[in-house]
């Protein structure tokens, strides 16, 4: 009986909450539908409840939003109940949509519509205009999204719905904020705000957040940042996840807008981690949009690209985004020289803008022919705003214009230039490729050599002080020496015990056993163990390398370590290593002197290593400002240098 009762007040209160409270305790409205409870309840709570979880895992888990929302479908059809049927034919649109399946939602949005429209529920009918309005604007298509918002906007408002029209407003302002009118944008996000500050509606203030964080960007930054991270802590504290991503890339954006791109990056991956575990193709490649941009402002090019091609592969339903990836890919590959492929993406840029300038285009005239057929008191609104959108549109149609002709030009160009040096470029490559292959000869040479010198020190040389020192206390046997004679003698012996300690170092270093027999990490950190204030680090598996490879990264760390401490006075020296199955990086970091990277320098250490990670495809990255230290990236790809097979890791 008292668990009965329980049951019955945790009903009560599912039905009388809103929805915000569900998306914090789904887990509490799910166990009353355990065992045997589920089918003992009214249909009418069965129906509420199904509802609730279906809306409510909307923000944190899709399949399970769709598995109760079919549950409720098939038990609404059942039933007759016209209402229900059309609230979870709504709730399912909705979910396929946020997973930018947008063909099964436009199909499951308008049956939902014409079923309410014959029950005549004017609420219901005026959250899926909303729905509908959401689906065209995640595909920018945004002609019949403001249509949409605005027929719910026109029901919510007789109906005098205050907590929907904050809603709807909010979605307007987000098409005007996309198509960078501001002042619009901002008139429908302060009375969306006023609202949601009345209704204290945490949910739409957080979504009002982040577009206002976006709109600051370009008028105060540190507003811009306190908005987007106000919007964070809202939607964690609702557990709402899926908004949660899109509060965090505001923060990425504000930050690479401001050009602290660390930040921005660590920020960005946050978000896509959040992004991959909801599954969701839309966020996923809104992250890897962003990560685009952070890495092509910080002209890493190839990452730029690749984050890019990632974007497009996960979702491009969305024109403004897949115009953002397609013009880094072309952008980057310019950079890059890769002039083919970027006419080829430029051409799909130019498609691309086509696409959207076209239909934008026509669906707009289409609408103002329609505007004179249909009532003047319900196009009184929308006739400026249809006008204002059009000289918008052929703005945006001209400049995009524009822009494809000047880049074209760009590209032309440089493809004339490179067809007049193709000649001398491979010949360059030629003598590039000679000169590789003559710094892997040295390498070789000097491997060998360095092997046989430190094998002759150590058995010939080293042995026979060795001998020397066994037999001088026996040629002292039977002498009588002088006191001064004695102290000599020990001197003698003492140094003679120094030299051939040095011996076995200079041995040691020029072919370290611990690195023939252990590899890089013990040999690496016996060799900073050997130095007060150097540091060794060492991350990810412990494959043994090409020997090769494993010396040339053994004589980097060890030129590196001794210049930080010869030249640059280094109190302190970094030195780590991180290997995955497809690269090994080396990073030496000291807070010594620094030097101009653009002067000249007159030592050829660094030159050296840089023809040696070259020789094996490498890149090295030297970043180093005066006083401030340097920190050296040496980037080795392992499918092009792979492990050897025939090294022990015992």
């Amino acid at each position: 009986m008292v668990l009965k009762v329980k049951y019955l007040l945790l009903l009560c209160f599912c039905v009388l909450s809103n929805y915000s409270v569900f998306t914090q305790d789904l887990d509490s409205i799910e166990l009353l539908l355990q065992g045997n409870n589920e089918y003992l309840m009214k249909v009418n709570d069965r129906l509420k409840i199904y509802d609730d979880l279906s809306w409510g895992y909307l923000n944190s888990n899709f399949e399970k939003s769709k598995f109760y929302g079919e549950k409720g479908l098939k038990l609404s059809a059942e039933e007759g109940d016209s209402i229900y049927l059309a609230t979870f034919k709504r709730n399912l649109g909705v979910a396929y949509y946020m997973e930018s399946r947008f063909d099964i939602a436009l199909e499951y949005l308008n049956e939902a519509l014409e079923i309410t429209q014959e029950t005549g529920n004017e609420a219901l009918e005026a959250r899926i205009y909303n729905a509908l309005g959401n689906l065209y604007n995640r595909q920018s298509d945004y002609t019949p999204a403001i249509d949409f918002y605005m027929k719910s906007l026109t029901l919510h408002e007789k109906n005098r719905d205050k907590s929907e029209v904050g809603k709807v407003s909010g979605n307007m302002g987000v098409i005007y904020q996309k198509l960078r009118n501001f002042e619009q944008a901002l008139k429908y996000f302060e009375q969306a705000e006023k609202i949601a500050k009345e209704l204290d509606n945490r949910s739409s203030l957080a979504s009002i957040y982040v577009s206002l964080s976006d709109i600051n960007i370009y008028i105060d930054t540190n507003k811009a940042i306190e908005y987007a991270e106000e919007s964070i802590d809202i939607f964690r504290e609702l557990g709402n996840r899926f908004q949660e991503v899109d509060a965090t890339l505001a923060l990425a954006k504000v930050y690479y807008s401001n050009e602290e791109y660390i930040k921005a990056e660590n920020v960005a991956m946050g978000a896509l981690k959040i992004a991959e575990e909801l599954e969701a193709p839309f966020l996923i490649s809104q992250s890897y949009v962003d990560l685009s941009n952070i890495y092509y402002h910080q002209n890493k090019y190839k990452l730029s690209e690749h984050a890019a091609q990632t974007a497009l592969e996960y979702d491009s339903t969305d024109v403004n985004l897949t115009s953002n990836m397609l013009y880094n890919i072309t952008r980057s590959n310019i950079h890059m020289g890769n002039a083919e492929k970027a006419v080829e993406y430029l051409d799909k840029l130019r498609d691309q803008l086509d696409i959207y300038s076209n239909s934008e285009f026509q669906s707009a005239l289409s609408e103002l022919e329609v505007k004179y057929e249909t009532e003047k008191k319900e196009l009184r609104i929308e006739v400026l705003e249809k006008e204002k959108r059009l000289i918008w549109l052929l703005t945006v149609a001209i400049v995009a214009l524009l822009l494809f002709a000047l880049a074209f030009f760009i590209v032309r160009h440089r493809l004339t230039l490179s067809k007049h040096k193709l000649a001398e470029q491979q010949l360059m490559q030629l003598e590039k490729e000679k000169q590789l292959a003559t710094v892997q000869a040295v390498l070789d040479g000097e491997t060998a050599e360095r092997s046989r010198l430190a094998k002759d020190l150590h058995d010939g040389l080293g042995s026979m002080l060795s001998v020397v020192k066994y037999n001088l206390p026996e040629m002292k046997t039977g002498v009588i020496l002088e006191k001064e004679s004695v102290e000599r003698f020990r001197k003698a012996v003492d140094m003679l015990d120094d030299s051939i300690q040095e011996l076995r170092r200079v041995a040691h270093h020029m072919m370290p056993e611990s690195l023939i027999r252990f590899g890089l990490k013990a040999s690496l950190a016996d060799f900073c163990d050997a130095i007060p204030n150097a540091q060794f680090h060492y991350y990810g598996n412990e494959v043994r390398l090409d020997s090769k490879l494993e010396i040339l990264l053994y004589r980097s760390v060890h030129e590196l370590v001794n210049n930080a401490i010869k030249h640059a006075n280094a109190e302190k020296i970094d030195v780590q290593i991180i290997q995955e199955s497809d690269r090994i990086s080396l990073v030496v970091q000291d807070d010594g002197f620094g030097f101009d990277t653009e002067a000249k320098r007159d030592g050829m250490g660094l030159d050296n290593i840089r023809k040696r990670v070259e020789s094996y495809d490498g890149v090295m990255f030297i970043s180093s400002n005066i006083g401030k230290g340097t920190e050296i990236h040496i980037e080795l790809d392992l499918e092009n240098n792979p492990i050897d097979e025939n090294i022990s890791n015992e």
